[in-house]
């Protein structure tokens, strides 16, 4: 057909002006290359590369024959670079991104050839609404003087309205009830807060009744930041060029993996929110990791195994929480001393600290920050720098609360502790010498268990405790005194008080009236019970190999026992149960060489009440007598 155009134009004007050159030659492909500043483009700037075809024949590729733009950006990974380009809406991402390409610049010339791609990520543009929700807490979430009202925010990505649990993105705590609470969301441009604008996030009480939130009345506030691109998936990283090409992503709508790569560091700015794990693990040389705009993790987040890490940075660019889904763990990471880049990670299930010889924290640093109410565990266990508890805006856990194994920790300083839900474990931690730092503590619903606390010389410190499920006091090498809990009201199981060598006695325990079972065993030097004064009533007593213990006489008031069990208490003489009336079920005197069996069977005669069988009296002192 083009043929046959030119044919007809020869005809028409001559062919005397006509050179056939000009008819078939096609515009020269021109390329512009101009520097690209650090920016959205080029996290670490680079060049941005222009192309097109010269169509007015200049020699140069003007403005207006630019019909490609792409950026060529440098990492701060040697010989890795990485290739930047606009993806138009279609199938790939509907609403139009951008495709990340990158890899090793094998050859040297400062290109980044096709053949030398080796990883591709495409990050979709995806804007939603920011909603959010009120909600009332159950338990409540902090220690706000009268109720506590929680305000979520988040973006709608389903598009149905509402905020699911699935899409809540920041938290704001209002000290009012919820009725009285009030939210307002306004823009937030581009800045330092949020790279590509969002929304700001505010709340308070309405304290005039007017049904508008005044700015005086503004008490909390937070930011949802606008998503640049998102990546579809789960991203795993093994090489260089994996982490390079995550520089244009700024949501990942599936878990991030670092597993077992060869990288000594993965730095990848732009990365705000990863709607699955993060998982950074069993990494030989990795020194270095640094999310700086991380501010959302739906999952857990851990930081595990990694022998030489010295760096490690979880957001912070924006001084804003990094809101962590399920667990915080921070594990056998053997070089890791700072707890600095580890301060905004605000975890929502559990906490794990372990293994990590020699991270620091001393009291009046700086800390997890972020840290503050726990619906699970929190566990510190066996990180030996460690010389106070580094929580400083923690209030409550929802489960236990293990502390154990870390060798330089002198105090439980460092929480604003007042409920555990569960267990609270504090054991063979070598430098602590009381439980001081816990005045806060009101409650712990689970057994409390102080055990192979070599250094420990008191339990004072738990001045405002005043209920544990169980009390066990266990193999602390220079503990003296045992109690010192003067608002202890009520143990709800058992009193466990066993192989405590230089132990005198139980002190300071006279606000205590409810405890099931006490067991005292074991403690050579023991001679003071004094601090069971008020107990009236025990499922069980049993006093077992006490080589100290003369007499019971400081359980003063108690009227009824279950099972009464005193075996091998080598200078047991006397009872010193004045007012004992009943003992239901079991009654065992046994090996207490200078007890009167006499005592002992009219005592038994006096206040048994059970079977025959199981009263058991022998092998005290046969010889002894009884006066009148």
């Amino acid at each position: 057909m083009r043929w046959m155009w030119m044919a007809v134009l020869a005809l028409v004007t001559g062919c005397d002006d006509i050179k056939l050159e000009d008819l078939v030659r096609q515009p020269e492909a021109r390329t512009r290359v101009a520097s690209e500043p650090p920016g959205e483009h080029c996290p670490h700037g680079g060049q941005e590369v222009l192309t097109g075809l010269d169509h007015n024949d200049n020699g140069a590729l003007d403005d207006a024959e630019v019909t490609g733009t792409e950026f060529l950006c440098l990492t701060p990974i040697p010989h890795v670079l990485v290739r930047v380009q606009a993806v138009p809406p279609g199938e790939q991402c509907p609403l139009g991104g951008q495709v990340s390409r990158a890899g090793n610049d094998t050859n040297g010339n400062g290109a980044l050839e096709d053949s030398e791609i080796t990883r591709e990520a495409y990050g979709c543009t995806q804007p939603e609404p920011v909603v959010t929700r009120v909600r009332v807490p159950r338990p409540p979430a902090s220690a706000c003087p009268m109720a506590v009202t929680v305000v979520e925010a988040g973006p709608d990505m389903d598009g149905d309205g509402a905020l699911d649990d699935s899409e809540a993105r920041a938290r704001l705590e209002v000290c009012a009830e919820a009725r009285q609470v009030l939210s307002r969301l306004s823009p937030e441009p581009a800045g330092a807060r949020c790279p590509a604008g969002g929304t700001q996030v505010v709340a308070g009480a309405d304290a005039n009744g007017d049904g508008e939130l005044g700015e005086e009345e503004v008490s909390a506030g937070v930011y949802v930041c606008q998503l640049q691109h998102t990546y579809q998936g789960h991203y795993m990283v093994q090489s260089a060029a994996d982490v390079a090409a995550l520089q244009g992503i700024s949501r990942i709508r599936g878990s991030l993996f670092v597993l077992r790569t060869g990288l000594t560091e993965a730095v990848v700015p732009g990365l705000a929110v990863v709607e699955g794990e993060v998982t950074i693990a069993g990494n030989e040389k990795l020194t270095r990791l640094e999310l700086p705009d991380l501010r959302f993790v739906a999952a857990s987040l851990r930081v595990t195994s990694n022998p030489v890490l010295e760096t490690l940075m979880l957001g912070g660019s924006s001084h804003e929480r990094v809101w962590v889904g399920e667990d915080l763990d921070v594990t056998s990471n053997l070089l890791l001393k700072s707890m600095d880049g580890l301060k905004l990670a605000s975890p929502r299930r559990s906490v794990y600290l372990r293994n990590n010889p020699v991270l620091t924290y001393t009291l009046g640093e700086g800390g997890l920050q972020g840290v503050e109410a726990l619906g699970d565990t929190l566990i510190v266990l066996n990180n030996d720098a460690v010389t106070s508890l580094p929580f400083p805006n923690l209030q409550r856990v929802g489960g236990s609360v293990q502390i154990e194994d870390n060798d330089s920790l002198q105090s439980l300083r460092g929480t604003g502790l007042w409920f555990i839900g569960m267990g609270f474990h504090v054991s063979d931690n070598d430098a602590l010498q009381d439980l001081s730092g816990l005045e806060k503590l009101e409650v712990v619903a689970g057994p409390l268990s102080v055990s192979g606390n070599d250094a420990l010389r008191s339990t004072e410190g738990l001045v405002a405790l005043g209920h544990v499920r169980g009390l066990g006091i266990i193999s602390n090498a220079e503990l003296e005194w045992a109690g010192d809990l003067p608002n202890l009201r009520s143990i709800h199981v058992e009193l466990d008080v066993r192989y405590n060598p230089k132990l005198l006695g139980l002190r300071n325990l006279g606000s205590l009236q409810s405890v099931s079972q006490v067991r005292l065993h074991d403690n050579p030097l023991l001679a003071e019970v004094s601090g069971l004064a008020k107990v009236t009533d025990l499922a069980i007593l049993s006093v077992q190999r006490n080589g100290a213990l003369t007499s019971l006489a400081g359980l003063t008031h108690l009227r009824e026992v279950g099972s009464l069990s005193l075996f091998e208490n080598p200078e047991l003489a006397s009872f010193g149960l004045g007012r004992l009336e009943r003992v239901r079920d079991e009654f065992q005197v046994i090996l207490n060489p200078k007890l009167p069996t006499c005592l002992a069977t009219s005592l038994a005669a006096a206040v048994y009440t059970g079977q025959p069988a199981l009263l058991r009296i022998r092998d005290n002192d046969d010889g002894a007598t009884c006066g009148n």
